[in-house]
């Protein structure tokens, strides 16, 4: 039998603060295509259902619109099953009428929802059941146990808190596989001898925190053996890339050099760049430029500078020039290296007549 895991889908998020609203609306409607993608994928592979370990929504007053199409495409799919548990953005589904009847959803008990020798439970966390809920999940031996939860885990027996999991306390309770929500990259580790825990991470990235291969987790089981591969399945990849211009003063070759480490990577991802490195007072570094640049190939793209300049004091000792009396000004000021190097850049670029760079 075949299930599949994801989480945090955060569909109706804003994705506004830094694409234009053009690109945040496409965004939006990605989102609920990969999800879409998710379903069909489902069906090909003849999944039994799809596990959704919370955060379907990214706030708790859910929009109208993305939950009616979230619905439609549950309700296209009748051959699967999708059990979905609420998280700490979103609000339970249960509370949700003329659901479709393939929409399984949980409470703040446990429940359990049964696939042959397969038994599924979930459970969403309240103040009121956060420190009941480990005493309270009983399993049976001789199946194949998964559990969804959604929540940031913790090593210790630490004092139990909402959106949180404590993998100590759910140890020797005869789970497989732990069916976690909340962290937004794939992450798996040991939960006892008998199974382990999982975050399937989000299955798509919305910003520049959110790096790396996306997708979902793909279980297969056989007898009392649970086998789980990620499958990555973002339509967009989010790269930070960082570049070391040391030593260059020209922007044309700064942008060469920008260019060769993004050489390999797709027209359809975001990128965000950090130029770092030393560079010298005359050097032609136009960020901005270089960012237009990049929004030209790329879905979107940012240029952050941060090279620090290197600066010979003796070199503008003796130059009788208002760029050397600034220069002179500034370095005999209080101002840290990091301050003076800021006040530095955009000085010159002020005393040459050009924009000064946004921070």
């Amino acid at each position: 039998m075949k299930l599949i895991h994801c989480a945090d889908l955060h569909l109706a998020s804003a994705l506004d603060s830094r694409l234009s609203k053009e690109k945040a609306r496409l965004r939006r409607r990605e989102l609920l295509d990969t999800f879409e993608r998710l379903a069909e994928r489902a069906r090909e592979e003849n999944v039994a259902a799809v596990l959704i370990s919370g955060d379907i929504f990214d706030e708790e007053k859910i929009s109208v619109s993305a939950k009616n199409h979230f619905l439609k495409i549950v309700a296209l799919y009748p051959e699967v099953d999708f059990l979905c548990l609420s998280g700490n953005h979103d609000r339970s589904l249960s509370e949700e009428g003329n659901l479709p009847e393939n929409l399984k959803t949980f409470e703040d008990q446990w429940t359990k929802y049964s696939y042959g020798e397969v038994d599924i439970y979930g459970i969403e966390q309240t103040n009121e059941n956060c420190a009941l809920l480990y005493d309270s999940l009983f399993t049976d031996n001789s199946k194949v146990n998964l559990v969804m939860l959604h929540g940031q885990t913790i090593d210790s027996r630490s004092e139990p808190a909402v959106d949180t999991v404590i993998l100590p306390m759910l140890k020797n309770k005869n789970i497989d596989y732990l069916a976690l929500g909340h962290i937004h990259s794939y992450k798996q580790g040991r939960l006892d001898e008998r199974g382990v825990y999982c975050y399937s991470g989000c299955l798509e990235g919305r910003g520049y925190d959110e790096t790396g291969k996306k997708g979902f987790v793909m279980l297969d089981i056989s007898g009392n053996t649970v086998r789980s591969t990620f499958v990555p399945f973002a339509k967009r990849m989010i790269h930070n890339i960082t570049v070391d211009v040391s030593g260059l003063e020209d922007g044309f070759d700064v942008e060469k050099k920008v260019l060769a480490h993004l050489a390999l990577l797709e027209n359809d991802d975001l990128v965000r760049v950090e130029l770092t490195g030393s560079v010298g007072s005359k050097a032609q570094i136009y960020p901005e430029d270089l960012e237009k640049k990049l929004k030209e190939r790329f879905f979107h793209a940012r240029v952050k500078n941060n090279t620090t300049l290197k600066i010979d004091p003796e070199e503008y000792r003796e130059e009788m020039s208002l760029k050397g009396a600034f220069i002179r000004k500034v370095l005999a000021s209080d101002l840290s290296e990091e301050d003076q190097a800021r006040v530095i850049r955009q000085g010159l670029r002020a005393l040459s007549g050009e924009e000064v760079e946004e921070h």
